[in-house]
């Protein structure tokens, strides 16, 4: 993928720092410093971190309200500058949608607040812009924690997301993107667990090129741009995503999710990094971490998405 420069995603980083509000905003940010890379046990981690990273840029659109409402202004046409894919400046057909209270049937969330979204005439660019300057996109759902504890779960979410269809199979999405996650029991009234999260924020965009053709068509990915995080369970920090060769993904056994068996990926986070080689049998690591993922510990990344 060819790398282009800071300034877009820099701005997201000027609009994050204005958010605020009374909901779950994001007046705060994630750690700058460097996560720690010298255990095993730091490699599972961040391997789940650069994957929680692919799925936040993966964000698909909301559908329809089954409730609620939702107010949107247009369609609408306007000359759009694309800048994650600089000097590319379009004409767009666009929608600004005004959410309130409104209920996703097909994942049961339910929204609140602002986004926007558009592509040109042929769909070869694409965007999406979450929350305002001065507001979040809000979205709340209900699940269960680690413990087996009822939750109330609720995500904000603000900053661009762009999309670039190359062909028929291959297409790339370039994201400034941050959210901060919070998870309530629904007998209680305080936070138990919390979570920011950021990608291409204040550096280099958060790239990932789909190839769905890869891999005898069970996909492949390549990766590269930067996430920083912290958490109730993780100090967190800072770290550097790259795909020397392109993930070749397989399906898990139920279809949920699809984990590398092939490819490699290196995170580095200060003077350290990590290579994963991925094969049918797990990861081998080298760097400033030796030794090897397992294949259930890498299909439990892919699977969960997370490392905190």
């Amino acid at each position: 993928m060819q790398r282009k420069s800071w300034a877009g995603a820099a701005a997201i980083g000027v609009l994050l720092a204005g958010c605020g509000g009374s909901d779950i905003g994001g007046t705060s940010q994630p750690d700058s410093g460097a996560v720690p890379l010298a255990t095993t046990a730091d490699a599972l981690r961040e391997l789940g971190n650069t994957i929680a990273a692919v799925r936040l840029v993966q964000t698909p659109l909301p559908g329809a309200c089954s409730s609620g409402s939702d107010v949107i202004t247009g369609p609408a046409s306007k000359s759009r500058a694309f800048v994650y894919y600089s000097p590319f400046t379009g004409s767009v057909v666009y929608e600004t949608h005004n959410y309130s209270a409104c209920a996703q049937s097909s994942n049961a969330t339910t929204l609140d607040g602002l986004l926007e979204a558009g592509a040109t005439a042929d769909s070869a660019y694409a965007y999406a812009v979450r929350g305002s300057p001065t507001a979040v996109l809000l979205v709340r759902s209900s699940g269960v924690d680690g413990s087996g504890t009822a939750v109330s779960i609720a995500q904000s979410l603000v900053g661009t997301i762009e999309t670039h269809t190359i062909s028929g199979t291959q297409s790339e999405v370039r994201s400034g993107l941050q959210t901060k996650k919070q998870q309530t029991p629904t007998s209680g009234s305080s936070a138990t667990y919390q979570n920011l999260f950021a990608v291409g924020v204040n550096g280099p965009t958060f790239d990932v090129l789909s190839d769905s053709s890869g891999n005898g068509g069970n996909g492949s990915e390549s990766i590269a741009g930067s996430y920083n995080y912290n958490s109730t369970v993780c100090s967190g920090g800072t770290a550097l995503a790259a795909t020397p060769s392109a993930l070749l993904l397989t399906p898990s056994s139920d279809g949920s999710y699809r984990y590398a068996t092939g490819g490699a990926l290196t995170v580095s986070a200060g003077a350290n990094s990590v290579t994963y080689a991925f094969s049918a049998s797990g990861a081998t690591l080298s760097g400033s971490v030796s030794g090897s993922l397992s294949s259930s510990e890498v299909q439990q990344a892919f699977g969960t998405g997370s490392g905190c």
